[in-house]
């Protein structure tokens, strides 16, 4: 098995890859820079001492409990916060040198270091964030990252204009590349069909799915509303080429660099298009950087890229030794893909394997490795939201006059244009999205949390909250009350916003949370 698995690496390797290679370590230290900023700027609001779900809570009823049960390590949360404290400073220092080491990878210095550290501090944010961490981006960012780590240049500079060309360790790191994105994209597009039963028949079989689409993402853009318009029949044919490009597709890797180009090109296409009508933060982009190394160097245009990569000559145990430091974390890689693969595709309603073919000792190792999130499975859009309840919370000094919290970025003001925030993710935008489709606050609710921390300071009046709205309705003193409304929100159509100047139209659809006061 291996000396085919080597074969293919030597064929695939003919044509050279090079320029991809180089770009995907480099775009890759790029959205490191975009999560970290976006993760930074909402740090004191998140995650600081003052914030709604602070990181020092967390570590301390971590150990506390982890102490009670007599189980658990800090393995389980691997974090540089339980050496460093989680201080405002400790945060804010670790996310400026996650910035530092970004950087660094995108102009190519120190470049495989550089990656370590980033894939090290993004690993600490991700893990203690919460639920404001908990996306499928992230989780990629993390497996990515790890890919560049072994694909990138280790020595002091590597110039785009003097590339030398891919030794075995980076040959089979580029394999992995190919593999990830592969596994993204195909596993995105079985879902839709195999997760779609009796309990669920909508969207996908029938294929209406892009009649809701637009309307309900977590956070419309403007152009989402002008998509939203169009006629039912563009929307069911809209979906088969989706289907190609996440289903077929993904097989092109296998085959030749004329082959991968293609796959590469679609990929981007669908990428681009998810883009152009919606907000999903850094995640697009990180696709487009993982086609990167699909892309053999004959297809790049040499007036940008005036490279010449040549083989570099090393005497024996030096051509080896690189190889050999990264065959383990290679191998381990190769394994964990292998598993994640053929568990998901076992594990659904309508599954491909009747078996689970992972043996059982991979999937204990896998089950001890998740939390440093070294491979994952996806499934982008397994189901379709068919709705869109919105949560409006209001505020009221007397019990009488309320007035609504418009925040940023999320629907509120019904005239209010849909407005671009990508590669930015306002996270308790998100959330909110989240919530609202729980249709009712509960307290056992996994956003329970930081939603009762959120209303709790508007109560004091905590100015670490009011980031998160476009203007505070009561800037004198705080609330007595709050509450929060559910309304259905739709798209207006083309004569409605002609005729009222309104994206949206709502219609009340209950109460969320009922009305509550600090108590005496």
């Amino acid at each position: 098995m291996w000396s085919n698995f080597a074969t293919w690496i030597k064929r695939s390797s003919n044509a050279k890859y090079c320029i991809g290679a180089s770009l995907f370590c480099r775009g890759t230290g790029l959205i490191y820079l975009i999560a970290i900023l976006s993760w930074w700027v909402q740090a004191e609001t998140l995650i600081c001492k003052d914030g709604l779900v602070p990181i020092q809570t967390l570590l301390d009823f971590l150990d506390q409990r982890w102490a009670d049960s007599g189980s658990g390590s800090r393995w389980n949360l691997p974090t540089l916060f339980w050496i460093l404290g989680a201080s405002d400073a400790a945060i804010h220092i670790l996310c400026a040198i996650g910035c530092a080491f970004a950087l660094l990878a995108v102009l190519g210095f120190v470049q495989g270091p550089a990656l370590i550290g980033c894939w090290i501090i993004y690993l600490s944010l991700v893990t203690t964030g919460d639920t404001f961490m908990s996306f499928q981006w992230d989780i990629l960012l993390l497996e990515t990252g790890v890919i560049a780590v072994l694909l990138s240049g280790w020595g002091y500079r590597e110039k785009l204009s003097a590339l030398p060309a891919l030794n075995l360790r980076r040959k089979v790191a580029l394999i992995l590349a190919w593999i990830v994105i592969a596994k993204l994209l195909f596993l995105s597009g079985w879902v839709k069909l195999a997760w779609a039963t009796g309990a669920q028949p909508e969207w996908w079989p029938a294929h209406t799915a892009m009649t809701f689409h637009y309307q309900t993402q977590p956070l419309p853009t403007w152009t989402a509303w002008a998509m939203h318009q169009m006629p039912v029949w563009f929307h069911k044919l809209s979906i088969w080429p989706m289907y190609f490009v996440e289903i077929i597709l993904p097989f092109f890797v296998l085959f030749g660099y004329r082959c991968r180009a293609v796959a590469a090109a679609g990929f981007t296409g669908l990428m681009v298009l998810i883009l152009l009508t919606g907000n999903y933060t850094y995640f697009n982009l990180l696709t487009i950087v993982l086609c990167l190394p699909l892309v053999a160097d004959r297809f790049w245009p040499r007036k940008w890229f005036p490279c010449d990569t040549t083989e570099t000559k090393s005497a024996g145990w030096k051509k080896w030794l690189p190889f050999g430091i990264a065959a383990p974390c290679l191998a381990l890689l190769i394994l964990l893909n292998f598993q994640v693969t053929v568990s998901n595709l076992h594990r659904a309603p309508k599954p491909i394997l009747p078996v689970d073919l992972s043996p059982g000792w991979l999937n204990t190792l896998a089950g001890k490795l998740s939390p440093f999130h070294l491979c994952s499975g996806y499934g982008l859009f397994r189901t379709m939201t068919t709705d869109r309840p919105e949560i409006i919370l209001q505020g009221s000094a007397d019990g009488i006059t309320w007035k609504d919290y418009d925040f940023k970025w999320k629907p509120d003001d019904l005239d209010e244009r849909p407005r671009f925030v990508a590669p930015h993710q306002p996270r308790v935008a998100w959330q909110l999205w989240f919530a609202a489709l729980e249709r009712q606050y509960h307290p056992r609710s996994r956003n329970s949390r930081w939603f009762e921390a959120m209303i709790l300071k508007i109560l004091k009046g905590e100015e670490s909250v009011q980031a998160l709205f476009r203007e505070n309705p009561f800037p004198d003193r705080p609330p007595q009350l709050l509450r929060a409304k559910l309304y259905l929100y739709e798209f207006t159509d083309i004569q409605e916003f002609r005729q009222t100047g309104n994206w949206w139209k709502r219609q009340e659809a209950g109460i969320y949370l009922k009305e509550v006061r600090l108590p005496k």
